[in-house]
């Protein structure tokens, strides 16, 4: 026997769009991965599932065996559903790590205990008195409420206000997106709300025995079902904008078409000092960054929206808040062709300008320092080579040659000294750093060619064998290659070859070991229009360079040859490291085979990032 009631249908159609969604749930789950958000609406779905489909049961059954047994059921999602609420808001909001080992023992402990006491109810511990009454012509279940199921109903309703309290107190004074967050927190408030009806004996028309929660939780999900369509939750989940934006260390704010703040993170309020930034006028907030407009003054709501013909992106502008040097950038949002608002990005640059000004500085003392070699010492050691000579001409004179060889010696000396200094000068001058405005783009080809041209080796050959552009300071490069090319002849003989090629576009194999000269571009071909990210290398057919030696003829001072400075690689290795290049020492790789060819020296210098070429 049964009866009939306007509500069923509510039910049963809860029942169904909640074994809707927990499918769609599923499904997100299996094809997209673990998600705690995307877990918990399913895990509230089931719930909420349960829950109808045992009060439907409860409300058609006339008997009061079956009708107190689905009312026993019901509890089986309505107590489910507090514990599932408060760890969607937790989720939603980015919030995990509250979901601690106590906590969870608490959200998932109740409803474990309890459920199993209220089904059992031993020695009437959670219902008493139950019985039938006829209400309007509709037989309803009243019992008797014990001490300890009033405490498990009011954690239900606590836990569930506690939720929305928790989403909604995001959109309003958190960094969750106000919109969603106030629409998701008002849909988990409302079985709080009916419970509060319910407590007022505020009942549907038909019968005060008639438990309307089961259908505001429906009416929940189907609040949450439109938010996930219409504010993509699933798919552009607040939580992941909330955790992108929460800790990052760069300023985010969000302007209306009013030029008033409707989204900010922690790293905006920190950042111009300000305790709320939401709901204000960008142009209070942010007084002391003035907008490039055409104006010159603070950012306005005509700055913000403008023409539909306004620029996407203005140029960065900084100023000095608080002792801190900040840097804005702005970039207009659309719809469509119509702007809608303004997205403003924040970033403290205090420690890179402090990082140019010491930069400025060490390269004023580098610049001293040369000033000191080419000028102080280079001056008299010219007086002392012209006076030399002179003397040379009087004793030859005099005497017809040099017998003891004083002054042959004594010019070999200032000469070795003006190669030390000017060896110092290119040292000096390879090791300042460089900066980014001191980089674009070069052409391997064209500059190794120029080098060549300085070098005095008439019966040496030079081959580029593949080109490419590499981003680098062009000067600095032609002295790298300059000192590979005569390093190469000093070591190799006159009759040397030299080989300058691109590297490709991958890692530096461990351990020094030499590529596969099958990888490199064809021969005679230049790279694509956009820069190399792989790198470059010079190889010689000369003796080469034996393996425990790679490391140290980098280093200062360090020279095979007696009248060598030992500076000449060493300038190389500076000019790399200036540019953020790493340098490697191998042997010479021929195009066809990975097998290395007898002697020869190959430098190859490969792009790290560090300068950003």
């Amino acid at each position: 026997m049964s009866q009939y009631h306007p509500i069923l249908f509510f039910l049963q159609l809860g029942v169904l769009v909640s074994l809707g969604l927990a499918g769609y749930c599923a499904y997100r789950l299996r094809r997209h991965g673990r998600s705690l958000v995307v877990l918990s609406v399913g895990l509230l779905a089931v719930s909420i599932a349960i829950y109808n489909g045992a009060a439907a049961m409860k409300t058609a059954s006339l008997a009061l065996p079956g009708k107190l047994w689905w009312y026993k059921l019901e509890f089986l999602g309505s107590l489910a559903l507090p514990s599932v609420a408060v760890t969607l808001a937790l989720a939603y909001v980015g919030q995990e790590r509250w979901l601690t080992r106590p906590v969870l023992a608490v959200l998932v402990g109740i409803p474990a205990v309890a459920v199993p006491l209220i089904i059992a109810n031993p020695g009437s511990v959670m219902i008493t008195e139950p019985t039938l009454v006829e209400t309007g012509g509709f037989w309803a279940l009243e019992h008797g409420h014990p001490p300890l199921f009033v405490m498990v109903a009011a954690w239900g309703e606590g836990a569930t206000l506690l939720a929305a309290l928790v989403v909604g107190g995001s959109g309003l004074f958190g960094n969750a997106r106000r919109a969603p967050a106030l629409i998701l927190g008002a849909a988990l408030g409302l079985p709080y709300g009916a419970l509060m009806l319910k407590t007022l004996q505020v009942y549907p028309p038909g019968g005060e025995g008639i438990n309307i929660v089961p259908a505001f939780a429906s009416g929940m999900l189907v609040i949450v079902a439109l938010a996930i369509a219409r504010y993509r939750l699933f798919d552009l989940l607040p939580v992941g904008r909330s955790k992108a934006f929460g800790v990052m260390d760069d300023g985010y704010m969000l302007a209306d078409a009013t030029g008033t703040i409707v989204d900010a993170n922690e790293a905006a309020r920190t950042l111009l000092g300000e305790e709320r930034l939401t709901a204000r006028a960008v142009g209070e907030a942010i007084s002391e960054l003035r907008w490039p407009g055409a104006t010159g003054g603070p950012v306005g709501t005509g700055d913000l929206v403008g023409a539909d013909g306004q620029e996407e992106a203005a140029d960065p502008v900084t100023a000095t808040v608080e002792g801190r040097t900040l840097q804005m950038r702005s970039s207009a949002v659309r719809d469509g062709r119509k702007a809608v608002g303004r997205v403003f990005m924040l970033r403290d640059i205090t420690a890179l300008r402090e990082r140019e000004q010491a930069l400025k500085e060490e390269n004023e003392r580098l610049d001293r320092f040369a000033s000191v070699l080419s000028h102080d010492l280079r001056n008299p050691l010219n007086v002392a080579q012209g006076r030399l000579q002179l003397a040379k001409e009087q004793l030859t004179k005099e005497v017809g040659s040099d017998p003891e060889g004083h002054v042959t010696s004594a010019e070999r000396a200032l000469r070795r000294m003006n190669e030390i200094i000017e060896d110092m000068l290119l040292l000096t001058w390879s090791e300042q750093e460089l900066s980014p405005g001191d980089l674009g783009p070069v052409d391997l080809e064209a500059a190794a060619r120029a080098a060549w041209d300085h070098v005095d080796a008439p019966k040496a050959t030079l081959e580029v064998e593949s080109s490419t552009r590499l981003r680098g300071h062009e000067g600095r490069l032609q002295r790298l290659l300059e000192n590979l090319f005569r390093n190469a002849i000093e070591h190799g003989g006159k009759a040397v070859s030299v080989t300058v090629g691109a590297l490709p576009d991958v890692q530096s194999p461990p351990g020094g070991q030499s590529l596969p000269g099958g990888q490199l571009p064809s021969k005679g071909t230049s790279s694509s229009g956009g820069l190399s990210s792989g790198g470059f290398f010079v190889e010689d057919d000369g003796p080469g360079i034996p393996v425990e030696r790679r490391e140290k003829v980098l280093e200062g001072g360090y020279s095979s040859r007696e009248k060598g400075t030992g500076l000449g690689l060493s300038i190389v290795q500076g000019i790399a490291a200036a540019h953020g290049w790493s340098t490697l020492i191998t042997e010479p790789v021929s195009e066809s085979s990975t097998e290395s060819q007898a002697g020869g020296a190959r430098f190859e210098f490969r792009n790290d990032g560090t300068q950003g070429g």
